[in-house]
């Protein structure tokens, strides 16, 4: 099988940028920093339940990525991710609002710069930082 990077990539430095923007400890890259196999984050009984932190950052990832794709504009893309998690019946996290996602965008420019410098067949490292409980 062959990998789409792109998609792939894009989605994973999005949860790197909300989860340190969000200072999210038990998320993918917290449960990660945590001890937690990156095989067993796959499985789908690990993101179960509605109020699960990465069952709530990937439901927040996922339109995320769409939206940066497009031209993030922060407070429609609040106020769209609201209105759908209510009209499905999801809870919405706390810590989404405007000036997260704004922040999420500074910091997902900088990811991407750093991707665009990593020179071919180089490694670009992430340090994932846990927040202080």
């Amino acid at each position: 099988h062959e990998l789409e990077t792109r998609s792939c990539l894009l989605h994973d430095l999005v949860h790197f940028a909300v989860e340190t923007e969000a200072a999210l400890g038990n998320s993918f890259y917290g449960r990660l920093a945590h001890g937690v196999a990156y095989a067993a984050l796959a499985h789908e009984h690990v993101i179960a339940g509605a109020a699960d932190e990465l069952a709530a950052t990937e439901r927040v990832v996922g339109p995320l990525q769409g939206a940066w794709r497009r031209g993030l504009d922060p407070a429609a893309f609040v106020a769209r991710l609201r209105a759908y998690q209510v009209s499905v019946g999801e809870p919405c996290p706390a810590w989404l609002d405007e000036d997260l996602v704004a922040r999420v965008g500074q910091r997902l420019r900088q990811l991407e710069g750093q991707w665009r410098a990593t020179r071919f067949g180089a490694a670009m490292e992430l340090r994932f930082v846990l927040p202080a409980s």
